[in-house]
């Protein structure tokens, strides 16, 4: 059986298919590079950094608790919506930002091993618990840092 070679149309449809693509992967990092840029900022004024400090300290933290630049870094923009930007400078300076760090990276682990679980099944129901457990030990984290002086 021979196989006939791919007409233009086929090759027209799988280009723009790749392009599609990557138009979506661009919008993507747009979104992701605005929030990372502006809880750079925020970090870099309130801590009278410069902005590539800001940015590092971004960086280590995403590492040391193994949680991807963008979503650290969207904790940090909401964190500031909700405290103030120099309370929130000051929590995820300090040891509060370690403990919800640590909180929200319990919650991302919980929430990946659900993911891979059959809905229904016994693991899958104690996997949603966890996930529950650590949304409510996040809630508190956040509490605690919105409460303190």
């Amino acid at each position: 059986m021979t196989f006939a070679p791919p007409s233009d149309s086929d090759r027209l449809r799988a280009r723009i298919a790749e392009l599609e693509s990557e138009i979506d992967g661009l919008r993507r990092a747009l979104r992701t590079r605005t929030v990372i840029a502006q809880a750079t900022g925020l970090l870099a004024a309130v801590g009278e950094h410069a902005p590539q400090q800001g940015f590092q300290l971004l960086v280590e933290l995403s590492q040391q608790y193994n949680v991807k630049l963008h979503m650290l870094a969207q904790q940090v923009v909401e964190l500031a919506a909700e405290l103030g930007p120099r309370r929130a400078a000051a929590v995820v300076g300090a040891g509060q930002g370690q403990d919800l760090l640590d909180a929200t990276g319990t919650l991302v682990e919980a929430h990946k091993a659900l993911v891979g679980a059959a809905e229904g099944t016994p693991e899958w129901e104690r996997r949603r618990d966890d996930v529950v457990t650590a949304s409510r030990l996040l809630c508190e984290r956040l509490l605690t840092a919105g409460v303190e002086d």
